[in-house]
């Protein structure tokens, strides 16, 4: 068999699939070079391309196909194989960096589940399938990679910083200095249209627990006016931001450190539920109310895990089978409720600590309240920025180590106490 170059199609003079022709010779001739590069035999002259040929990627051999069976030998990668009466290229194997050194495994998640469709008609929660399986690690039907779910928690993340920080900010300063406009006329104007995005997406997430399909509400409720945790923690926020603008701007010499304090107290009101949660969890207090999908009375988990999970299932869109999902994964995986107690306390302590820092800030005479202004508005969201960097490296190094862990067996696969998981709810149930 003469050398071939890969992707490339060659003719033979032992191939009775082709017809050499007299490469030497360099007369005129009627034939096209498409015709000189591809002849076929049997009577049969090819006047028009085929219509699937690729000239760049090879074809792959498959032990299950037929046609790769017979006279044709099994072939390996960069070689090449005869299909019909046409030789081509073997394509080596697809390279990724991600999955070059992973060892191959069989699918055992349809990320259908996580659909609203696939919801109603299921026989199993994914905690039930999982208790089935317990040598599986849980899957999370959700991924930063692809789909269009992360597209639309990005743009409102987007469009919160603008709202909350870059609006007040730019209308302040720029109405302030280069339009010289009286403060209390520009915080009537800041108060009028700030938060208009985060007031949107509340009442989104409030009227989605509010349906009367249970996909987005908490695990083990059928009552369509139980909301979740986040749902708590955003409306204490709301109020007191809204409250101290008002407060702030109602005089008509403005009280610029009052409403210096709104941002701040962003972080105190959300980094103080999550601490609040965490302590619950540490020093194994049962829930004095229901908190998401943990019933009153229930063991605790970390204050991150209730974030996560309200978040990704209400305003993420993956609903129940989110919610189902991470519970089976913290249920079966030491590792995992290692870190997520870990960016609990990541989070909630220092939180506090830098929105005490800004509030010190925002009171003190010996900082001018224009100076403290602007720095109580921005601080917030880029403590946030550098934290969520942190949180991503950090948790996807945890997250590769449990992984490796799973496989070789080296921990317990489920905790020892069936009070963590919840209650399944048959999609029959008739709705409060």
């Amino acid at each position: 068999m003469p050398e071939v170059q890969y992707g490339s199609i060659k003719r033979s003079n032992s191939d009775p699939g082709f017809h050499q022709s007299d490469a030497s010779d360099n007369t005129a001739t009627n034939t096209t070079p498409l015709q000189k590069a591809l002849t076929l035999s049997d009577n049969h002259v090819a006047e028009a391309p085929p219509r699937r040929l690729s000239f760049a990627l090879g074809r792959r051999s498959s032990s299950n196909n037929p046609s790769s069976s017979g006279n044709v030998a099994p072939t390996s990668p960069g070689t090449t194989k005869r299909k019909g009466s046409i030789q081509v290229d073997e394509a080596p194997p697809r390279k990724s960096l991600s999955y070059a050194l992973r060892p191959q495994a069989e699918a055992y998640y349809d990320s259908r589940a996580a659909t609203r469709t696939e919801f109603k008609r299921r026989g199993k929660t994914l905690e039930e399938y999982y208790d089935d399986n317990p040598e599986l690690l849980p899957q999370l039907p959700f991924t930063w990679h692809h789909g269009n779910r992360r597209w639309r928690l990005w743009f409102f993340a987007f469009i919160v910083f603008v709202d909350a920080s870059a609006v007040p900010i730019a209308l302040y300063y720029g109405m302030k200095y280069a339009g010289d406009v009286q403060e209390y006329i520009i915080f009537i104007i800041v108060t009028t249209i700030w938060g208009g995005p985060t007031y949107l997406e509340f009442a989104i997430r409030t009227l989605r627990l509010m349906k009367k399909e249970r996909f987005y509400r908490p695990l083990g409720t059928t009552n369509r006016w139980c909301a979740d945790m986040l749902t708590w923690a955003s409306a204490l926020t709301i109020t007191v931001v809204t409250t101290l603008f008002i407060v702030g701007s109602a005089p008509h010499d403005t009280w610029l450190r009052v409403v210096s304090m709104a941002a701040p107290s962003i972080l105190w009101c959300y980094g103080g539920v999550l601490l609040a949660i965490t302590l619950l969890y540490r020093f194994n207090i049962p829930a004095p109310f229901r908190i998401s999908s943990t019933a009153k009375g229930g063991k605790v988990l970390p204050g991150v895990y209730y974030f996560i999970e309200d978040t990704l299932a209400v305003n993420g869109g993956c609903g129940a089978p989110y919610r189902e999902a991470l519970a089976a994964r913290y249920r079966a995986s030491p590792r995992f409720r290692e870190m997520l107690y870990e960016q609990s306390l990541f989070w909630s302590i220092p939180t506090l600590i830098f929105a005490a820092i800004l509030t010190v800030i925002a009171v003190i005479p010996q900082v001018p309240e224009n100076w403290s202004y602007g720095v109580c508005w921005v601080a917030p969201f880029g403590f946030t920025f550098v934290w969520g960097l942190i949180t991503i490296t950090w948790c996807k190094a945890r997250m590769v180590r449990e992984r490796l862990e799973w496989e070789a067996g080296e921990f317990p696969r489920k905790i020892p106490s069936p009070s963590e998981k919840s209650v399944p709810v048959q999609n029959c149930d008739p709705v409060a």
